[in-house]
């Protein structure tokens, strides 16, 4: 247990996830920093000390590298929490299991208790704080952001609900009964617009032209037939 001026463990969330995911698809025989390197694509000093020695000081490798019974418990999500609720109580004082019990804990005030306990910065207090708040939360769904494997939820076709479905055919029904001439389509639509094409051609307007003439008084009467001769050869074939 860390008491006083000790190091507590301080490891990534992203590294944590993902090192777990990889253990979740097959725990290698020895964690070196070559392994971390090529999977995690880091270099080999930060796998060294930002994973390589947290790993080891939490059990889930021993001193050579090798993953221990904790590390196959630690990727089985079933035993997941209780890995994280132990690792809380053997490496943490009661103190702050005492103050600092809740997911939601504050990260200042949890920051600012690791400053003064283990006598370091404020970011690599904060890096406790964080790491600490991980382990109280135990969840191992927040592994899907992590790495990069979010759940793909697919998009189903949207169709109208049932009961939208009754509610427009009985507003159909209801038009129909109206004026059962109105053709009702998937929704109401005006009257006038619903009416089949021949009503509407039936109902045309029609057409009236009215002719005024100006016939000059001095004009004869050969000249006047000329006039009416004309406007019936024009006008015989308007109304076709």
């Amino acid at each position: 247990m860390a008491n006083g001026n000790a190091s507590f463990p301080k490891i990534a969330a992203a590294s944590w996830w993902k090192l777990r995911d990889l253990f979740k698809q097959k725990v290698p025989a020895i964690v070196t920093p070559t392994y971390l390197v090529s999977t995690l694509s880091m270099s080999e000093a930060s796998a060294k000390s930002n994973l390589i020695g947290p790993f080891k000081k939490i059990g889930i490798i021993d001193g050579d590298g090798k993953p221990t019974d904790r590390a196959y418990d630690w990727r089985d999500d079933q035993k997941y929490k209780a890995v994280c609720e132990n690792l809380i109580e053997d490496y943490y004082p009661q103190e702050i299991k005492d103050i600092f019990h809740s997911p939601d804990t504050d990260l200042q005030q949890l920051t600012n208790w690791f400053m003064s306990h283990a006598r370091c910065g404020e970011p690599a207090a904060k890096m406790y704080a964080r790491f600490y708040i991980l382990l109280l939360k135990a969840d191992p769904s927040e592994a899907e952001e992590a790495t990069g494997k979010k759940k793909t939820i697919k998009k189903a076709s949207v169709k109208p609900k049932q009961k939208e479905v009754k509610t427009v055919k009985k507003l159909e029904a209801e038009v129909s009964e109206s004026d059962p001439s109105i053709q009702t389509p998937v929704t109401p639509i005006p009257a006038h617009a619903a009416q089949p094409v021949q009503t509407v051609l039936n109902n045309a307007p029609e057409l009236h032209i009215n002719i005024q003439l100006h016939i000059s008084p001095e004009s004869s009467a050969e000249q006047i037939d000329k006039i009416f001769e004309s406007m019936a050869k024009h006008l015989k074939d308007f109304n076709k």
